[in-house]
């Protein structure tokens, strides 16, 4: 491998690479202090917060493929012992995430072959087009990773092997994946050039994962091999919630709920679930969002 394309890599980031003379591409993300940030905004068990984790990695893995090129949510539902767990990591690089659990979660591992009637949806908003995509797949096997692949396997029909780890200080996660070929000589190529990578990052322990940065990571995998390391980018904790999105949801809830509660407690108080930043209307900001509704959807007339 050839370490002049190493480069210095920010504790929270993504990074690619490619096989050269193959068609088999990885990504690996390292996400601590943004992890940090997603953990402290509630109080989670254990069992709960390493399932976020590894949510939160997995997202972030998605978006840095090449081949989705968008916005990408996981959201996963196991109740009553894991109402929800939702994570969503856009383009650039932007991550958010939160779990809902029930009591006897904290009793739990919270495997998924604990998880009874589990769902995995995953949403993909490609940047260009803007069309949205959704696969689900049941939560299934003895780790998130295999219930992941069995996503690409399903979805997008290819082989992909996923590794995901997740501690109190960091979340981690390694993607790798045969790239779709005419067939013939190259798809054999591929098929055992994607199943050698395979067979090395099995090896892979979970402290490597969560410690060793990118470079540190596939030198320790694939010095023999001669891959093609692209230029890192960053994961950086950031809600996309703002004062006019919040105004659009009371909007949706009608006026005479709102300003009944408006009536009852002098005003409407909203905190966000991602980074718990309030958001407070009284009277004069609840005319103003619904008469803002009013004027949108009024005809236009010629000028």
């Amino acid at each position: 491998m050839n370490d002049s394309l190493f480069s210095p890599v920010d504790p929270d980031g993504i990074r690619r690479f490619l096989f050269e003379g193959a068609g088999v591409r990885g990504v690996i993300v390292r996400i601590e202090h943004s992890w940090q940030q997603i953990r402290v905004r509630d109080d989670y068990p254990d069992s709960v917060a390493r399932v976020l984790g590894e949510v939160t990695a997995a997202t972030a893995l998605f978006a840095g493929d090449i081949h989705l090129a968008g916005n990408v949510s996981v959201q996963m539902k196991a109740p009553p012992l894991l109402p929800l767990v939702f994570a969503e990591c856009t383009a650039e690089g932007d991550v958010r995430g939160l779990a809902r659990w029930g009591d006897d979660a904290r009793d739990s591992s919270l495997r998924p072959d604990e998880l009874s009637c589990a769902v995995l949806a995953i949403t993909i908003e490609r940047k260009e087009s803007g069309t949205r995509y959704q696969g689900m797949v049941p939560l299934e096997g003895e780790t998130f990773a295999r219930s992941f692949e069995a996503y690409f396997a399903q979805s997008e029909q290819l082989p992909t092997a996923i590794y995901l780890a997740s501690n109190q200080t960091t979340c981690a996660g390694m993607l790798i994946q045969q790239i779709p070929t005419e067939g013939g000589a190259e798809r054999e190529r591929d098929a055992l050039t994607f199943e050698h990578a395979k067979i090395l990052a099995d090896t892979l322990q979970t402290d490597e994962l969560l410690t060793l940065d990118a470079t540190e990571l596939l030198h320790r995998l694939y010095h023999e091999d001669d891959l093609r390391l692209f230029d890192a980018y960053p994961v950086r904790f950031r809600c996309s919630c703002s004062r006019e999105r919040v105004a659009g949801m009371l909007r949706t809830l009608g006026r005479e709920e709102v300003f009944t509660v408006l009536s009852e407690q002098g005003q409407v108080a909203v905190t966000c679930e991602f980074c718990n930043e309030p958001y407070r209307f009284d009277g004069i900001d609840l005319e103003q969002a619904f008469a803002s509704e009013m004027l949108n959807a009024a005809p236009q007339r010629a000028q």
